[in-house]
């Protein structure tokens, strides 16, 4: 076997990863809302690339236009005899400078604490007691802890906790479900008979439904106490959650919109920062003049960068419009008739249809939003599992879904349908499903079994 160093030439294709390709799949990705922070930065990098000065003043233009219109003094019409109304020269503010702040669960009891007149160790214990209750509004430490480390009797603790407990909304200061529970029914005042004594002695049959169980235990008939078990679970299991303000709002901004005209499909691509992004004259004509090499060789890279940002921009809008209208001709039964018309859909059907890859309609798809007459649905959503069907054509899971809610809805409530004969409804109607498709489906839906769904009247 022979050992040495050679020198040879070779042809092979190897894909490359260039810093534009990457800006481009990295742009087909983001979502509207991510790529006008994008481009915001972009803009601020590259003195090529700038906004459309006039379609700014437009804008402009036409909200004067709109406050010229009207010449009526508004403010001092819905002010006037208003005792707050202050003039522009007043240095005192305004009611509309002020916004409403979010509030913490433990800010929000103290503020009731506050408003209560307690002895200074009730009102520093029942303070610290709120202090240390979880998210959901339980107290997780003993009363025995809290004494000794405040340094005071056990029954100095229970009082504590006694203040907190009378607190809004009921059940806060619970140190198990039971005792949550119960401090609501005691507060309510309207609980049926029977609640008390299930919430004491019978809250784990209530959870998996065994009211014969229960009836025979109460000595009591199954009406009476599927009512109480119906009141019991209409109490709130965290009662911190309610009162808690601090959870942020969700927003979501359509990346496409789609809505009918004269009968045929308009497709809006949510694009309207990077449609008045545009090359920049007068830094175009420097680069022209430029004498200095380092100034025409920094311009010149400025300039391809900025029209590599302005290709991958509208490479993007024709991917986003060609996938939703795709999606438009071929999800027609949904839109036209609802969710039980929902077509399978994978995105190889998507990208063979439109010869791309596949890979570039997931990250087309990922994360956005299509805005339709129906409403706002994640691309993903149309991209339902494929279900075999009798005829051969296919259902997707989303429509069984729907189906199944609506046969769960009307079934005999005394008499609910197992999973098996949800299954031998579904084969009537068509669809090659099994009992365990349906199993899952059903706790995907959040829909209890059959032994919880039963009501005994």
């Amino acid at each position: 076997m022979r050992l040495d160093y050679q020198l040879e030439m070779r042809q092979t294709h190897k894909l490359l990863m260039t810093p534009q390709l990457q800006q481009a799949i990295k742009l087909l990705q983001l979502p509207v809302l991510e790529l006008n922070l994008y481009l915001q930065q972009k803009i601020l990098e590259n003195p090529m690339l700038e906004l459309n000065e006039e379609a700014e003043r437009e804008e402009e233009s036409l909200e004067q236009h709109e406050e010229e219109e009207f010449d009526f003094e508004w403010e001092q019409y819905l002010h006037q005899g208003d005792e707050g109304y202050r003039g522009e020269d007043s240095d005192k503010a305004s009611f509309e400078q002020y916004t409403a702040g979010t509030l913490t669960l433990h800010q929000l009891l103290r503020q009731q604490l506050s408003m209560i007149s307690l002895p200074a160790r009730v009102e520093r214990t029942a303070a610290y007691i709120i202090d240390n209750l979880s998210a959901d509004g339980y107290l997780r430490i003993s009363t025995a802890e809290i004494a000794r480390q405040l340094q005071v009797q056990e029954a100095d603790a229970l009082e504590g906790l006694a203040v907190v407990q009378t607190l809004d909304p009921a059940g806060i200061g619970a140190r198990s479900l039971r005792e949550c529970l119960l401090l609501q029914v005691d507060r309510r005042k309207d609980a049926p008979p029977f609640a008390r004594e299930i919430i004491s002695d019978h809250l784990d049959l209530v959870a998996k439904g065994r009211i014969p169980v229960i009836a025979e235990a109460l000595q009591a008939d199954y009406a009476p106490v599927q009512k109480a078990i119906d009141y019991i679970r209409s109490l709130e299991p965290k009662p911190g959650v309610s009162l808690s303000t601090d959870s942020p709002s969700q927003f979501i901004m359509p990346d496409v919109t789609v809505f009918k005209v004269a009968g045929k499909w308009v497709i809006l691509v949510n694009d309207s920062y990077s449609h008045r992004l545009h090359l920049s004259p007068s830094y175009q004509a420097m680069l022209q003049n430029a004498d200095s090499p380092g100034t025409k060789k920094f311009l010149r890279d400025k300039l391809n960068s900025a029209l590599w940002l302005l290709k991958a921009i509208e490479q993007r809008r024709t991917t986003l419009y060609r996938i939703t209208e795709f999606i438009l001709e071929y999800q027609e039964s949904f839109f036209s008739k609802g969710v039980k018309h929902l077509r399978p859909m994978r995105l190889l059907d998507v990208a063979q249809a439109l010869d791309i890859h596949e890979s570039t309609v997931s990250r087309a798809t990922n994360g956005k939003y299509l805005q339709t007459p129906r409403g706002i649905y994640a691309f993903k959503y149309f991209f339902a599992a494929n279900l075999d069907t009798i005829d051969g054509v296919g259902v997707a899971s989303t429509g069984v879904k729907e189906v199944l809610e609506e046969v769960v809805a009307t079934e005999d409530k005394g008499n609910p349908l197992t999973d098996q004969e949800l299954a031998l409804i579904l084969q009537r109607r068509g669809v090659k499903i099994s009992r365990r498709t349906v199993a899952k489906y059903r706790e995907q839906l959040g829909i209890p079994s059959s032994n919880l769904r039963r009501r005994w009247q």
